[in-house]
């Protein structure tokens, strides 16, 4: 996880699609996508997702809207909206995993979350230069933003992947988990 405002809104639909991959026997049965496996998906997003995003978007503002918008010129609230985005995007991903899932084309959502990872590691890999430096809006503009392994940043940036990544395979594990007894009732 890379938690810059643009990569998070994309990298939030992949997990969502990912928890319903995870969830397909409860989906597969019938289950409707607004039952307790949402209440997992929901904690997910409440409490991993946006401590971590406020931290960055508080701290490393500049760097977490990837030197596209200065953030000091923002409006207040936009931090709101952007929360409120990453629910929508992480929703997004969940139900259209749910639809595809109950449509029984499980295959189908296997493309959609390959060329989901595609498409996000293709964008990091156009925006690494916005990745990997950090400073502020005008500092990046003028070249004279240092890189992001100087600072405190990358250790952010290490310890936060780590958890949200070990967050996403315990909420996918319990998920699954969830569709076993599922189909055993």
């Amino acid at each position: 996880m890379i938690p810059t405002v643009p990569f998070d809104l994309i990298f939030s639909v992949l997990v969502g699609l990912i928890f319903s991959a995870c969830a397909r026997q409860q989906f597969a049965g019938g289950a409707a996508p607004w039952g307790r496996e949402l209440a997992a998906v929901l904690s997910f997003e409440a409490l991993i997702i946006w401590p971590v995003a406020l931290y960055f978007y508080l701290v490393y503002p500049d760097w977490s809207w990837m030197y596209f918008v200065d953030p000091h010129k923002l409006p207040w609230g936009v931090s709101f909206l952007v929360m409120l985005g990453y629910v929508a995007t992480l929703l997004a991903g969940w139900l259209a995993g749910w639809a595809i899932l109950r449509a029984r084309k499980p295959r189908v959502l296997y493309g959609v979350l390959g060329g989901g990872s595609l498409f996000l590691l293709v964008f990091s890999l156009l925006c690494r230069a916005r990745l990997s430096n950090n400073g502020t809006f005008a500092e990046y503009h003028a070249g004279q933003a240092m890189a992001v392994s100087e600072g405190k940043l990358v250790w952010a940036l290490g310890v936060t992947a780590l958890g949200v990544a070990a967050a996403v395979a315990l909420v996918g594990f319990t998920l699954r988990e969830q569709g076993k007894r599922f189909r055993n009732d």
